[in-house]
Formats: structure tokens, sequence, C-alpha cells
């Protein structure tokens, strides 16, 4: 009004006098009407009235390039200054820094509390002005240790000493890498401590209550051992975690001096309950045999929130939080639609499920919608979300009850038909059982021969007659008796493969071990030392019956034939013996081996088909 009836007067003015410093007067008074026009009047404070919302109070202007300092700031025209249309400011993800300003008139000078309840800000800084003088200047926010702060409340309350009686400006700059929230309230130093008390009280029966949740869900998983029930107790701890990044306990208290953390805290806790949530339901609802593909989805939703857990560090926590919250999203809703699904099909577990996760989506969905800045703000809707999903926990931690409890009674059932079971077939599960033993040791007999024998020719291989031999030759040393053994080698036996074919060649050796058999006696141990080579134990034999055995067994060799295809096959070996004298120093099955090995090959250098005798402890 004054500012029409200035600007109507100004001709007047002009005509009644031509001066210059009327009309300067005429300007500077058309200016201040200007100005007041603009300027929005200062909030009133009472001392009698303990507490007051700014939020009605308080203009705003966006800095998209964030490069506005104080000084520019107040050289800001009115116009551009400009109220919030919902009842608490937020502006949801952003990159732009805000600046606030409040105008507040004390009648008498007493200690007030700015309280800037979202403990998220990353940086906040205070200016209080009277006039042109700067009076306070404060800057905290969470990317400063916690201990930096004026004052040590979980959320930001910065002190004013606001001057008796005369108008101060109190100018806020806010800048955050989430989501920007700013409600405002000023209190009297007495009534926040007491209303702090009782937000104490109150987070502190929440947190109570998820922790007694959490551990009475660890001592079920210790007693049953059931994956959902361990996937259940790590989501209820992110859950706590995150209630406490997202209010400002877990700052105050958990990690007081490490801001990097609380930049990304709430994003891990976030990224790492859906997460476990995911896989909570994987085995609650038993997906892979309910809805296989539900389970598939999911198990991509996994792999989606680890993948953002890796990339966290290279990615800002504005894109971080942003994906998190969408994916949480979709994840809340595939998780409604499991749950009704299995409903239907009267699954009783998700009856239960379906309940529980109902009451917090509703929260969850409102508290990112707030997030994104779709929705305003509310005083009220900050406990909305701990208190929706402290009822998904205690339904949730119900239906685990019941699982144990239809668990317990499905085992019982099985018990007594297993048990009914075995009674009547117990005799024909004895016989089952003797009948497969029988086999098992007949299976066994046969593994063992193989293992000792020869597959060729079935008599011992290597390895088992060097044990036997080793055994023998203990035994004559402790009993001081006599022992021999026998080297024998077929000789040209390359020609007969060269001619014949390697399967002639395995008859000719077939053809030898059935000589060896029928000259040994039973006591003798003979076994296929190499390709066409072949050692004989003979115990309690001296050196000449071993001489006569060797010839007996060359003769044998040479007499008989083979008949292939129309021709008849000869072959002939070579023999070398190694004796024992009882009254010398016994030797080792190698050293007798070397022994007969020389005694070989002087038979094969002396032309073959013969029989040579070392005596091998002369």
């Amino acid at each position: 009004m004054n500012a029409a009836l200035s600007m109507g007067a100004a001709p007047e003015a002009l005509k009644s006098t031509s001066s210059l410093p009327a009309l300067i007067i005429f300007w500077v008074i058309s200016s201040v009407c200007c100005v007041e026009a603009y300027a929005t009047s200062a909030l009133q404070l009472n001392t009698a009235r303990p507490s007051y919302s700014l939020d009605s109070h308080v203009e705003y202007i966006e800095d998209q390039s964030g490069q506005l300092d104080i000084t520019t700031v107040r050289e800001k025209p009115e116009k551009i200054w400009q109220k919030h249309p919902a009842p608490i400011s937020s502006f949801g993800f952003t990159d732009s820094v805000y600046w606030f300003r409040i105008n507040v008139e004390a009648a008498e000078p007493e200690s007030w509390l700015l309280e800037i309840g979202s403990p998220l800000l990353d940086e906040i800084s205070l200016y209080l002005f009277a006039g042109e003088a700067l009076l306070q200047e404060i800057s905290t926010g969470d990317s400063r240790p916690f201990a930096e702060r004026p004052l040590q409340f979980r959320e930001f309350v910065l002190p004013l000493r606001l001057p008796p009686a005369a108008r101060a400006t109190v100018y806020l700059r806010v800048k955050s890498s989430g989501s920007i929230q700013v409600p405002l309230k000023l209190w009297k130093e007495s009534l926040f401590c007491e209303q702090d008390e009782m937000e104490t009280a109150a987070i502190g029966l929440f947190f109570g209550a998820t922790l007694a949740l959490l551990l009475y869900n660890l001592l079920l998983f210790l007693r049953v051992y059931e994956p959902a029930y361990i996937y259940y107790v790590l989501y209820v701890l992110m859950f706590g975690l995150f209630v406490a990044a997202l209010t400002g306990w877990g700052y105050k208290y958990l990690w007081p001096e490490a801001p990097d953390f609380q930049q990304y805290g709430l994003a891990i806790f976030i990224i790492l309950g859906s997460t476990f949530v995911c896989r909570f339901m994987h085995f609650f609802l038993d997906l892979p045999k309910q809805a296989p593909r539900i389970g598939q989805l999911l198990n991509g939703v996994v792999f989606s929130l680890l993948l953002l857990l890796c990339l966290l560090p290279l990615l800002s926590y504005n894109i971080v939080v942003q994906l998190a919250l969408m994916i949480v999203m979709v994840t809340a809703l595939i998780a409604l639609y499991a749950g009704i699904m299995l409903w239907q099909r009267g699954g009783v577990m998700a009856r239960y499920f379906t309940l529980a996760w109902g009451t917090s989506l509703f929260a969850v969905l409102l508290a990112i919608l707030e997030k994104f800045g779709v929705l305003p703000l509310w005083l009220w809707s900050a406990a909305v979300l701990p208190a929706g999903m402290v009822l998904e926990l205690i339904l949730l931690s119900l239906a685990l009850g019941e699982r144990i409890h239809i668990e317990k009674q499905r085992r019982v059932q099985a018990q007594q038909e297993i048990i009914e079971l075995q009674m009547e077939n117990q005799a024909e599960l004895e016989q089952k059982v003797q009948l497969r033993t029988l086999e098992l040791e007949e299976a066994n007999t046969k593994l063992h021969l193989l293992a000792i024998t020869d597959g060729l020719t079935g008599v011992f291989n290597l390895r088992y007659f060097m044990q036997r031999a080793t055994h023998d030759i203990n035994i004559a040393r402790r009993y001081q008796h006599p022992i021999a053994l026998i080297m024998l080698d077929i000789d040209h036996f390359k020609s007969v493969n060269d001619t014949y074919g390697h399967d002639v060649g395995d008859q000719v050796i077939r053809h030898v071990v059935d000589s060896c058999c029928r000259v040994n006696r039973e006591t003798d141990i003979i076994g296929r030392l190499g390709g066409e080579e072949f050692g004989i134990l003979m115990p309690e034999t001296p050196a000449a019956s071993a001489h006569a055995v060797a010839e007996r067994l060359r003769s044998e060799i040479e007499a008989a034939s083979i008949d292939h295809e129309g021709a008849t096959i000869t072959v002939t070996a070579s023999l070398g013996v190694c004796t024992i004298d009882p009254t010398r120093p016994y030797l080792t099955i190698d050293q007798m081996r070397k022994v007969a090995d020389t005694a070989l090959y002087q038979a094969k250098q002396s032309g073959r088909n013969r029989v040579t005798v070392l005596a091998g402890n002369e």
C-alpha cells in the first residue's frame, strides 16, 4: 500500500518542486517501501513459548552452481526468495546447494537452540546477522567427525545468541549428496533437553525390541540350524544399523570418528539388508520348489545388489542410494507378489509372510517416495518406517516360531512312520544287509586280488611279490633256514613279438607261467617282475635243490611248444639263481635280486637257455 501511494505521489512531488534533494528523498522513500513490501516479517519470539516450528517462516533459494557465498546471497533481491509449498522443506536427491533464511526477533536475551531434524546432511553452515553485523558463524555436518559438532546431539542442534529487542536473520547453507530434507525448529534450551530425553527413551525401546528379536531368532537358528533363521538374523541386524544411521544414533555411539563410513554406511546397510532379506525369502518360502522363477529373479536381484556394493567406492553416494532404493522398491513388490501367490496355493508360511511384508511395504514405499521428493515430508512420517518394519519383524518372528512348531509336528509324524516301517521291514532289511555284506566281502576279495596280481598271467605283481619275499626272508633269517631266488627271462622274446605279434607274445608269457606253476612247489612264490622277466622265491631251499629246480624249469619251458596258425613256436629261458647259506648273514630281497640278476646276465652271456647259480652271501 505504502509503495503504491508513493508511486502515485511522484508526479505531484515533481510538480511541487524541481529541486534535486526532493527528488532524491522521493526515490529513497520509494526504495524503502518496495523493500518492505518484499521483506518477510520477523518471527516474534516469546519467552513464555517453549518452541517454534520454523517451516512456515523459512525462505529458500537454490544455488545450482554451488558457488554462492554468504555475501552474494545477502545481496540477492528479495523477489528470488521463496517459500516451500510443503509443510517441511524437502527437495529429494539433488546436487544443488540450498540457502535458507529465517527472520527472528527476541524480546529478551535467552539461549535458543536451532534443531535441524535431518541427521544425514553433509554440510551445514549457519550465519546469524543483526543488520550488517555478523554475530555467529557455525559449520557442521555429517562429513565432519561427530566430536566437532557444537552440541553433541544425534541431530544437528546449533546454539543461537539472539540480540534482545532487535531483528536478526539466520542464514543456513545446506549441501548433501543424499536427499535434502530440512525440518527446522527453534527450542528453549531447557525444554529441548526434556524432549530429547523422551526421544531417547522411545528409540531405546525400539532398539531394545530389535535386539530382543535378533537374539530370539539367533537362538532359534542355533537350535534348528536352518539357513532362513541366520539370514533373518542378519536382516534384523542390518535393519537395526540402518535405523541407527538414519536417525543419527549410529554416528553418535557406534562410529563417531568415521565420517567416511557415515557417508556410505546407510547405503551399505540398505544393500546388505536387501540381500539378506532376499536370501531369507529364498529359504523361508522354499522358492526353488514353490516358485522357481521368482527364486531366480531374486537371485538376480542379489547379484545386482552385490555388484552395486562392489561399485560403491567408484560411484557417488547420490547414485548408489537412488539405485539401491529403486532395487529395494522392486524387491518389495516381488516379495509381496510371491507371498500372495503362495498364500493362494495354501501355504501357511506365505500367509504370515504376506501379512508381515504388507505392513512394512507401505512404510518402505512412503520413505522412498519422500527421499525422492515425490511426497512431502511430515513430522510424523519419520516414525512410520521404524514402526512398520518393527511390526514386520514381530510378525516374521512369529512366523518363524510357527514354522518350528510345524516342523516339529512333521518330524514327530515322520519318526513314527519310520519306526513303524522299521518294525515291518526289519527282517527283510537284515537279510538285505547280510546279502550286501557278502557281496561287499566278495568284491573286496576281488579288488584285493586285482591289486596284488598281474592281469595277464595271474601271478603276483612286483609290489606284492617284494612284500611277500621280504616277509619270507625275515622268517628264514629268524630260523636260520636256507632260501633261494630264481630270476627267469625269456630268450629272444622281442623277436617273437616282432614276428608273430603281441597277442602271440602274451600267449608265450602265459605258457612260461604255466610251466613255472607245474614245476614250482606250493610254498614257492612266483611274480612277474617286468615284461618277460619273472622271479621265483623258494623258502627252505639250499643251493643244490635250487639249481635242480631251475634246471627242471628250464627243461620244461624248452620242451613245451605253442601252436599258432599251423606253426609250432618254441621258446627257451635263461635263469639266474641266488642262494643263501643260513650260516652266513642274510641279504635283503633287493640284494638277492641284484645277485640273481647278475647270474641271469652271465647265463645270457654264456649262450642263453641255461642256468647260472651264485651264492648271495659268500
